[in-house]
């Protein structure tokens, strides 16, 4: 764990900004690489296989929201908790936002595995594509419910500062994940060939691996988060109002996030099939920017809770500007490869000619949104670390609503304009999120919050 210090010069603050975001980093480049490689081979079975996939994703991340709301929270509490030098409370925080989560995982899982045909219908799914898209998320389901859990624990390691054991079990586990895809897709080693559906068991194992390893971590007590298996289950009900008063915005936040994705999907998906699976292929590839933006999102999340624990606000200042910079800088050479070498990157998912032209064209649009992206994720972690996660979710709220999806209506559907309209909204709304989000850090507020 790297421990709160009173210095504030800002080569010490990158150093520990680069501590905490670089194995966030790695983390997330081999979850991006295991995804890219898993649309691969999905790839290999024809553009209705991709979009069966694709179009499960945003009701899925929908799901997902809600913990990382709640995890936002226990981010929040435990990164305060260590800055204050009070550990028992610290874990006290991880074991009621675990707890507290375990009622809502389940029912999620249940609900998707139950209305599956139901809600790729309601996402403007084909008839070609229900079928194929409910095995995958009735695949899913097991995987999704460990992977809410999970998200709960690593959460609050990473508010403790503990950055490299999430990347440690999640790097193991998307190994794990690579090879389950190729044996149960295509049928090797002696399993089935279940296809589509295979992959959905792969991630599935995968996150419940992930799971299992997190819990015994934790429970063994050699980290600097100890959850107590005689406390788990007993509800402290002062920390779960304040988990639920943090975690709530947060929660609504990602779920506004989440919904506006799944809904500006919906728009593109009345422009065909083809479209709905190049927005797949560009979407998966657009995830490589997010492991510097949420490496450093995360840095500046728990380095503000950490430091406002401490009674050190000028700390959590210089932590957030670093962060905004050094995410800047990574993901600007991003987008530069995105503008240069878009075709590259499409042909590790697909060799169909009929998807390289409106993939390259998304990608490349992409690449104008990256700076923006960087500097509204960083500043958005530096008002969740803080607590002020009402502020976050006003922002997202405004920014989708105004840019993403009132822009992209208005100029497909009443302008007439192409898919690539759909992600020039895209680059508006990260522009006005991170102009938002940059306001209201400078305005302060976050420095009186309590949590």
């Amino acid at each position: 764990m790297i421990t709160v210090q009173q210095q504030t010069t800002a080569p010490h603050m990158r150093r520990r900004v680069m501590a905490l975001a670089w194995p966030v980093m790695a983390e997330m480049a081999l979850q991006t690489f295991t995804q890219m490689v898993d649309m691969a081979m999905v790839g290999r079975l024809g553009h209705v296989a991709i979009a069966s996939v694709g179009i499960c994703f945003r009701p899925l991340f929908i799901g997902h929201a809600l913990f990382l709301g709640l995890g936002t929270a226990a981010t929040a509490m435990v990164a305060r908790y260590i800055g204050a030098g009070d550990r028992d409370r610290a874990n006290a925080a991880a074991e009621q936002g675990l707890l507290s989560s375990l009622a809502i995982a389940l029912s999620f899982g249940a609900l998707i595995f139950f209305f599956a045909p139901t809600i790729i219908a309601l996402m403007g799914g084909t008839t070609e594509v229900i079928g194929p898209g409910s095995q995958y998320m009735r695949g899913m389901a097991p995987g999704m419910v460990s992977l809410l859990l999970a998200t709960m624990i690593t959460s609050s390691l990473r508010g403790a500062g503990d950055t490299r054991t999430p990347m440690v079990v999640n790097v193991t586990s998307n190994l794990f994940n690579i090879l389950a895809n190729y044996t149960l897709i295509f049928g090797r080693f002696g399993f089935p060939r279940l296809e589509v559906y295979g992959a959905g068991i792969a991630t599935s194992s995968a996150r419940i691996l992930a799971l299992l390893v997190l819990l015994l971590v934790v429970l063994r007590g050699n980290r600097v988060i100890h959850l107590s298996p005689q406390r788990l289950f007993v509800p402290d009900w002062n920390l779960i109002r304040r988990l639920f008063a943090i975690g709530v915005p947060a929660a609504a936040e990602r779920l506004v996030m989440s919904i506006g994705l799944a809904i500006h999907l919906r728009l593109v998906a009345g422009l065909g099939t083809l479209a709905i699976a190049a927005a797949t292929l560009a979407g998966n590839i657009e995830q490589l920017s997010f492991m510097p933006a949420l490496g450093f999102s995360i840095a500046a999340s728990a380095l503000v809770g950490q430091n406002l624990g401490a009674n050190n606000p000028e700390g959590a200042q210089l932590a957030t500007r670093e962060s905004a910079r050094l995410a800047s800088a990574f993901m600007g050479m991003m987008g530069l490869v995105f503008l240069v070498f878009p075709g590259i990157l499409i042909r590790v998912f697909t060799d169909d000619p009929a998807l390289m032209a409106p993939s390259i064209m998304l990608v490349r649009l992409i690449a104008f949104a990256q700076v923006p992206t960087a500097l509204a994720q960083v500043f958005s972690g530096a008002l969740r670390g803080a607590g002020d996660t009402a502020a976050v979710l006003y922002i997202t709220l405004s920014s989708t609503s105004l840019a993403r999806l009132a822009l992209t209506f208005i100029l497909i559907n009443l302008v007439g304009l192409g898919l690539w309209a759909a992600w020039a909204a895209v680059i508006v709304d990260w522009v006005l999120r991170a102009v938002l989000a940059y306001r209201s850090f400078r305005l302060g507020r976050w420095q009186n919050v309590e949590v």
